[in-house]
This record gives structure tokens, C-alpha cells and sequence, in this order.
């Protein structure tokens, strides 16, 4: 059974498009080829730590808070998602 762990689910402007569509081609625009690479590993790890996410709709212009997905405490956007887990009570 899958039960919704966090509704307040918080992530960066390089996590969201990931989330949202898989789509990681927008990290060559921001950084080289090393940088965009470390990047998405960090992501990456991120992702696999926080199980499903679902993008949601709410946005915070500015925010100084770190992302819940990869931990980048560069200011900016935030991007509410919805993060599911397993229901061990079951």
C-alpha cells in the first residue's frame, strides 16, 4: 500500500524538470560537462533516497531553504512536491 509521507516536499530549479518529466537536459545549460554531471549524481541520489515524487503546483520565487532533493542550499525557486512511501502499517 502507498501512503503520502510529505505534501511540503521542497525542490530546486535542477531537481523539478527531473521530477517532473525525467528530463535532465537542462543542466548543459547551467553548467559544463563536469559541473552538469556531478549535478545529476547528485540528483540522482537524491531521488533514490526520497522514493516517488509527484510534482505539485505550489512555488516559492525565492527561497534560501535547501532543497529536500538534493541538498543545494543555493537560493532560489522551490518547487512543491508530493513524496510517497510504502504504508508499513499495513
Amino acid at each position: 500500500m502507498i501512503k503520502i509521507i510529505d505534501t511540503e516536499f521542497m525542490v530546486c530549479a535542477d531537481c523539478f524538470p527531473i521530477i517532473a518529466n525525467g528530463d535532465a537536459s537542462h543542466l548543459d545549460y547551467s553548467y559544463d560537462e563536469t559541473e552538469a554531471a556531478k549535478r545529476l549524481e547528485e540528483i540522482d541520489a537524491g531521488l533514490k533516497a526520497a522514493g516517488f515524487l509527484s510534482p505539485g503546483t505550489e512555488t516559492i520565487e525565492f527561497s534560501t531553504y535547501r532543497c529536500d532533493c538534493c541538498g543545494s542550499n543555493l537560493a532560489g525557486t522551490r518547487y512543491q512536491c508530493t513524496q510517497y512511501g510504502e504504508d508499513t502499517n499495513v
